[in-house]
């Protein structure tokens, strides 16, 4: 999504005037709620905000294309892959059509006392899964997954 010019303007508004305050400050603990720039951050957030449900069914698409253009079909090596990346257990469930008791028997098991389990939004998995070497992943999950 582009920034729109007038959020531009207000953002750079507030550090050039130096009113944007600490670290954990919101605009709006700042700002009077009738301020321009205010309303344009506002307006901002509401659309991604409204954008949200649409930007998750794209980045699932691309995801399911990444597979297939890779000819990785089988959903076991789908979910070991997504696992291995840091995907949430409920992501790879709806991304792959695995059971709980199927990912649990198959995939959970692998995992277990590993400790490093990230909670990667959807829209975050698509952006890790074409920046990891797919060939390394797939070399591991080949050797340990009886699907």
């Amino acid at each position: 999504m582009k920034i729109p010019k007038r959020l531009s303007k207000a953002m750079d508004s507030l550090t050039v005037n130096h009113e944007w305050g600490g670290i954990n400050e919101m605009p709006e603990d700042i700002l009077d709620p009738d301020d321009w720039r205010l309303q344009e951050i506002m307006k901002f957030r509401k659309e991604l905000k409204l954008r949200e449900p649409k930007r998750i069914k794209e980045a699932e698409r691309r995801i399911k294309q990444y597979f297939y253009k890779h000819n990785i079909n089988n959903p076991f090596s789908q979910a070991y892959i997504l696992r291995k990346i840091g995907t949430k257990q409920s992501s790879i469930l709806k991304l792959t059509g695995l059971s709980k008791h199927d990912y649990y028997l198959h995939v959970g098991s692998l995992f277990r006392n590993t400790g490093n389990y990230r909670q990667l939004r959807i829209t975050d998995v698509e952006v890790v899964l074409t920046q990891e070497k797919i060939s390394d992943i797939l070399k591991d999950a080949n050797s340990k997954i009886k699907g």
